[in-house]
């Protein structure tokens, strides 16, 4: 599908080279469970979708920002690979919560070294024309503290990486599956997840070495938030309302974020029913999106 309203119209960054990035944030692919307010039932139709855009679109660059899986079942990474192989696109992938072991796991999930050897190490750079895309995981870390919960964080070494790629990146942009930033609505439980832990010190490093831009997902919610001079922009799901993916152009002229819309009329209705009359989670989320929708575009 072509790309629809902006979402955001920013001063920077800005490039004399344009350069056409597609993210697709939040898929939760299954191809066996059905309902709940992330539309299991049509997240295999969702991303096939997305990736199928991002090659009619032109897309420099496809950046597959988390939560792949509905649960990170082996047989949901089998659905995802291939689907991925039904694309010519070589996407920059990072995990998500659920794509990662948990204590609370009733299956096994592949380990993190599985998920790199499908998609590539990380943290990882891709250059980009002039961007230099640097991605991280925040879903996981080597001392297991992120095994019992679906939050994140960056962490030192990390965080230690992308000072030292961005310093030599002249157009560096963070991707990131947990964001940086935390909706105004979003004050204590269940949302205190929903942030990377330790998102002030990764402000920092944005802030001292250059990078304008952080794309990120997890909350469900497209939006925008600021830094001071870093602009983010979180990522609608593919999966829940309102289903879309982000088509973002950096050129001449700055940085425009469109919603690129993955379902018709009715595919969007039900996406907003199943929503609204599902878990307390789902609805919460439903109202900050619709909220968003309303008053696009979110910074001009």
């Amino acid at each position: 599908m072509t790309a629809g309203p902006a979402l955001a119209r920013l001063d920077r960054p800005a490039t004399d080279e344009s350069v056409r990035l597609t993210v697709v944030a939040d898929p939760h692919v299954t191809a066996s469970e059905r309902g709940t307010w992330k539309c299991y039932h049509r997240t295999v139709d969702r991303l096939r979708t997305a990736l199928a855009g991002a090659d009619r679109r032109g897309a420099d660059a496809v950046v597959l920002a988390g939560d792949l899986t509905a649960d990170g079942r082996p047989d949901e990474f089998d659905t995802v690979d291939e689907l991925l192989g039904e694309t010519p696109a070589d996407p920059l992938v990072v995990p998500g919560n659920h794509d990662v072991p948990k204590t609370f796991d009733g299956h096994d999930t592949p380990a993190v070294a599985a998920f790199e050897e499908r998609y590539g190490s990380l943290p990882a750079a891709r250059e980009v024309g002039p961007v230099t895309l640097l991605a991280v995981n925040s879903a996981s870390d080597p001392g297991g503290r992120l095994r019992d919960t679906w939050g994140g964080a960056v962490g030192p070494a990390q965080r230690e990486w992308l000072a030292d790629r961005a310093a030599d990146a002249a157009l560096p942009i963070l991707v990131t599956h947990h964001p940086l930033a935390a909706l105004p609505e979003h004050d204590g439980p269940p949302w205190t997840n929903f942030q990377a832990r330790d998102r002030e010190a990764v402000r920092s490093v944005c802030r001292r070495h250059g990078v304008e831009l952080v794309v990120s997902a997890h909350h469900h919610v497209p939006t925008v938030a600021r830094h001071g001079g870093v602009a983010e922009l979180l990522s609608p799901a593919v999966c829940s309302f309102p289903q879309a993916a982000l088509d973002i152009v950096i050129g001449p002229d700055g940085t425009t974020a469109r919603l690129v819309p993955l379902a018709d009329a009715a595919g969007v209705e039900e996406a907003y029913h199943l929503a609204r009359g599902g878990k307390a989670l789902g609805q919460g989320i439903c109202s900050l999106a619709e909220s968003r929708l309303g008053r696009l575009p979110l910074a001009e």
